[in-house]
């Protein structure tokens, strides 16, 4: 995504103001495609997977049904963030890395604090799109990480050119793209914000790029500063089109989208019509549209069902399911390797605003109590166990060590600690 900017660097802080949206996806894709003309195939066949898994149609004729088996509700994707850094200034804080993630993580959960914007005739379409993002615990070797990792380069800015994307040519190489989503944050120049690979490029340079300026919440200013480009390239990466599908009146490949005819910017209010036959007009606070951070608030079911699409059996995402990036803290793996022997996982730990707690398949624990308790055993939050992957929205918990226990389970079994940040 391109938007024009301004920097000013001092040895202790800079400024990055970004005055106007240029998504340039379609054209990073048109560049693959001329680089790699056997990506036509690989990007129909994504197309072809995808559509055996609509919203609102049957599934395609001669598709065997009995061989899907359902999805995690919730997705967990490990993440490796790759900071490249020319000056102390690019070299971003942990902090900010954090903040990434959190909007990440709210945006596609639908937590977001200003999904109540969201106008009531849209209301019904917005969705959770069960989808979340976690640092990875676990390198390609197997050892221990914090999920970032940062490399002074001697590449003062990087261009649309994927040289951020290798060591050789003043980048980092990608952790492998079937157990990680690989972000790397860097100088983007001309304005550049981002860009992202589709499923089905190469594995090298999967992943998306995101200008330093726009990346996270903290030291960043002007009408980009919510850490939404971030999330758009995430859609990308995640199968979505441009709302307008990069046409006059475009086909965004998404049933419950409506149509429209280009890129809307700043922040509208009411209805607007842009192509005619739409019950209230365009969609432009959808998070794949081009309106500034604080004016887009949601994705649609649809949208949810193309990207999660991507993670069925024998999907160009499904690996991830398997990763071993976050061995330890619970990230869904094979049926071979489930939880039979686990009565609880916690994930992510230490965690910001939302854990989620891990439960056998059996079903025995639905229904029953669910239990956080601080230092000194007293129970702070208590809620009622629905799944077995139980989401609990701690983000109003003071920082520190606390307890989840499970009604019923003796022991250690059904106990299990994790740090509040």
């Amino acid at each position: 995504m391109k938007r024009f900017l301004l920097f000013f660097f001092s040895s202790f802080y800079y400024i990055a103001t970004f005055s106007q949206k240029d998504c340039r996806q379609d054209a990073y894709q048109q560049r693959m495609l001329d680089l790699h003309p056997q990506l036509h195939f690989k990007y129909a066949a994504v197309a072809a997977f995808t559509g055996k898994f609509p919203l609102h149609k049957p599934i395609t004729a001669g598709f065997d049904t009995t061989a899907i088996k359902p999805l995690p509700e919730k997705i967990i994707i490990p993440v490796v963030v790759h900071i490249l850094w020319n000056t102390a200034a690019q070299n971003i804080s942990n902090a900010q890395v954090l903040s990434q993630i959190d909007v990440l993580n709210s945006d596609y959960s639908g937590t977001n604090a200003d999904r109540n914007k969201i106008p009531s005739y849209f209301s019904s379409l917005a969705a959770d799109c069960g989808i979340s993002f976690v640092l990875a615990k676990t390198d390609p070797r197997g050892h221990a990480t914090s999920g970032i990792e940062r490399i002074q380069t001697n590449t003062a800015v990087f261009s649309f050119n994927d040289n951020a994307k290798a060591a050789a040519t003043g980048g980092a190489d990608a952790w492998n793209a079937d157990n990680y989503l690989n972000i790397w944050v860097c100088n983007l120049e001309n304005g550049i914000s981002g860009y992202s690979s589709v499923p089905g490029g190469p594995k090298e340079t999967d992943g998306i790029v995101i200008s330093t300026g726009v990346f996270g919440t903290i030291n960043i200013s002007g009408p980009f500063n919510r850490g939404r480009t971030a999330v758009h390239e995430t859609g990308h990466w995640l199968n979505l089109r441009h709302i307008w599908g990069d046409a006059n009146c475009g086909d965004d490949q998404v049933d419950d989208t409506p149509t429209q005819q280009t890129a809307n910017r700043g922040c509208i209010t009411g209805e607007k019509f842009t192509c005619g036959s739409t019950a209230h007009g365009d969609m432009y606070m959808n998070f794949m549209d081009f309106s500034d951070d604080g004016c887009m608030y949601m994705f649609t079911k649809g949208q949810r069902q193309r990207m999660r699409a991507l993670f069925e059996a024998g999907g160009p995402r499904n690996s991830l399911l398997f990763s071993n990036g976050l061995v330890g803290d619970g990230l869904p793996v094979r049926d071979t390797l489930a939880v039979n022997n686990i009565d609880v996982l916690v994930y992510p730990n230490p965690v910001r605003a939302s854990v989620t707690v891990q439960l056998k398949d059996d079903g025995s624990s639905l229904g029953k109590h669910l239990y956080i308790c601080n230092q000194l055993g007293q129970v702070v939050k208590m809620l009622v166990i629905t799944s077995k992957l139980q989401q609990a929205d701690i983000s109003t918990l003071p920082a520190g060590l606390y307890m989840i226990k499970v009604e019923g389970m003796q022991g250690t079994a059904g106990m299990k600690k994790f740090v509040k940040q």
